[in-house]
C-alpha cells in the first residue's frame, strides 16, 4: 500500500512540496531511460532513443501518451530441447522505499535486499527479471546498481506527463488536485525493471491526473513495460510492472478510490491492447486488488490468467513453496502475477514463493514480501490436420478446422 502510516511531520513537509510543485513551470516530458551495465555493443544503446506517440482517443484514456525507448536487438540462442521449454524467474517486490521523511533509515534495508540478490546470483539461483515498486528513495538505486543486472529500466519520474483530467476527489477544505492547470507530482513512479537479458524495447504510460485518489496522487504512478529477449524464445517476452491506487492508505472517500482504481485498470487494458498480443506477457506488481470488487473488475476487464490460480489448479505441474501459505499468492495479497500466452508460445508457472521475509535489526525489509514466480515458456505446437474418415459426412469440418 502507498504512503502508509503518514505522520504529522509528513503533512507539514507536504505543504512545502505542494508550493514547489504547483508553482513549477510546465516541463517537457522526459522518458524512461534504459541503462546498460556494459558498453553499447553489449546490446543496449548508451542513450536510448525517446519517442512520444499520441494515442487515439479512447473511453479508458483521454489524450493518452505513450513513452517509447528503443534499443539494439540481439540474436536469441536456441535451447537444446524446445519441448522442455525455457525457464524464467520473475520477482516482483514492493520495497517500501518512501523518501525521507516519509520513512527513515532505509538504506541498510535496501543494502540487505541487494545482498540477498547478490548471494543468489553467486549461487546461480537469482531471478532473471526483477520488478520493483515504491523505489522512490534515491538510495534504493543500490538494488539496481550492485546486484549484477546488466539491463536496468527506470520508470517515469516526477515531471513526466500527467494529463489534466476531471476531478477525482473534491474535499471541501482544499482545491482539487486535478484543477491545477499543470498538475505535477511530488515523487516519481517508483518503478524499476532489472533484467539479465537484453531489453529490446521499453514503453510506459503515466496515469492521468483523474486516475488517482487521495495521497496516491502524490506519486506519478504508471505502467512500465520492457520487451525482453529471453534466450531460446524467438519473440521478445513482454514484462509489465505497475503499482495501482491503494485503498485505506489513500485517505479518500471509498467511491472515489474505487473509481480511480477502475480507471487505472481500464488504462492497463488499453495499453495491452495497443502494445501486446504478438508476444507472451507477464504482468506483475502491486495492484492493490485484495479488495474483492477491485479484483473482480480487474479480472473482468483484462484477459489475463492469475498465476496463483493456475499454479494451485495444476497439481504436479506447478509447486507452491512449502513456506508460502496459499492466501499469500491468491486473494489475501495486493501483490499479484498474471500472464498471457501469445506469439506462438505457451507460458505456465511451475514454481512460486513469497520471499524476503527476514528482519534486519528487528525491522522488516519492507511492509510487503517478495513474490517470485518461475515460468516455463514453450512453443505452441500445432497438431496436423487428420485425413477425413470414410464415414465422415461430406462438408463436415475436420478436427483441425473446428
Amino acid at each position: 500500500m502507498t504512503l502508509k502510516n503518514l505522520s504529522r511531520d509528513i503533512l507539514r513537509v507536504m505543504g512545502v512540496f505542494a508550493v514547489a510543485a504547483i508553482c513549477a513551470p510546465a516541463v517537457a516530458p522526459t522518458f524512461a531511460p534504459v541503462f546498460a551495465k556494459e558498453p553499447a555493443s553489449a546490446g543496449v544503446a548508451d542513450s536510448a532513443t525517446n519517442l512520444a506517440t499520441d494515442s487515439a482517443t479512447d473511453s479508458a484514456t483521454d489524450s493518452a501518451t505513450l513513452a517509447t525507448n528503443t534499443a539494439t536487438v540481439l540474436t536469441s540462442v536456441s535451447p537444446k530441447n524446445l519441448n522442455e521449454g525455457v525457464r524464467l524467474k520473475v520477482l516482483s517486490y514492493n520495497i517500501h522505499g518512501l523518501p525521507s521523511p516519509l520513512r527513515s533509515k532505509t538504506t541498510p534495508l535496501f543494502e540487505r535486499i541487494a545482498e540477498i540478490l547478490r548471494t543468489r546470483r553467486q549461487e546461480g539461483s537469482q531471478p532473471e527479471v526483477v520488478l520493483l515498486q515504491e523505489a522512490f528513495d534515491g538510495d534504493a538505486r543500490v538494488i539496481a546498481d550492485t546486484t549484477g543486472y546488466r539491463y536496468v529500466l527506470k520508470g517515469p519520474g516526477r515531471k513526466d506527463n500527467s494529463e489534466k483530467g476531471r476531478a477525482h476527489w473534491v474535499p471541501q477544505s482544499r482545491k482539487t488536485y486535478a484543477s491545477f492547470s499543470d498538475p505535477q507530482k511530488f515523487i516519481g513512479s517508483g518503478l524499476y525493471i532489472l533484467s539479465d537479458y537484453p531489453i529490446v524495447k521499453a514503453q510506459h504510460k503515466v496515469f492521468d491526473s483523474d486516475m488517482c485518489a487521495g495521497y496516491d496522487c502524490l506519486s506519478n504512478k504508471a505502467i512500465l513495460m520492457a520487451s525482453i529477449e529471453v534466450p531460446g524464445v524467438s519473440v521478445p517476452v513482454d514484462i509489465i510492472n505497475s503499482h495501482f491506487n491503494s485503498q485505506r492508505s489513500a485517505k479518500a472517500p471509498s467511491k472515489h478510490v474505487f473509481r480511480a482504481h477502475q480507471r487505472q485498470t481500464d488504462t492497463l487494458s488499453w495499453f495491452m491492447k495497443k502494445l501486446c498480443g504478438s508476444s507472451p506477457a507477464i504482468v506483475a506488481g502491486d495492484f492493490n486488488t485484495k479488495q474483492r470488487e477491485r479484483y473482480d473488475y480487474f479480472r473482468a476487464t483484462l484477459p489475463l490468467i492469475d498465476a496463483a490460480e493456475d499454479c494451485l489448479g495444476t497439481e504436479g505441474v506447478c509447486r507452491l513453496d512449502e513456506s508460502t501459505p496459499k492466501g499469500q499468492v491468491l486473494y489475501n495479497t495486493n501483490d499479484k502475477h498474471f500472464f498471457q500466452a501469445s506469439g506462438g508460445y505457451l507460458i505456465k508457472p511451475v514454481y512460486m514463493v513469497r520471499n524476503f521475509n527476514e528482519e534486519l535489526d528487528g525491522r522488516e525489509l519492507s511492509d510487503h514480501l517478495g513474490y517470485e514466480v518461475e515460468y516455463r515458456i514453450t512453443p505452441q505446437l500445432v497438431k496436423p490436420a487428420r485425413a477425413a474418415e470414410p464415414a465422415q459426412a461430406q462438408g463436415q469440418s475436420s478436427w483441425a478446422s473446428r
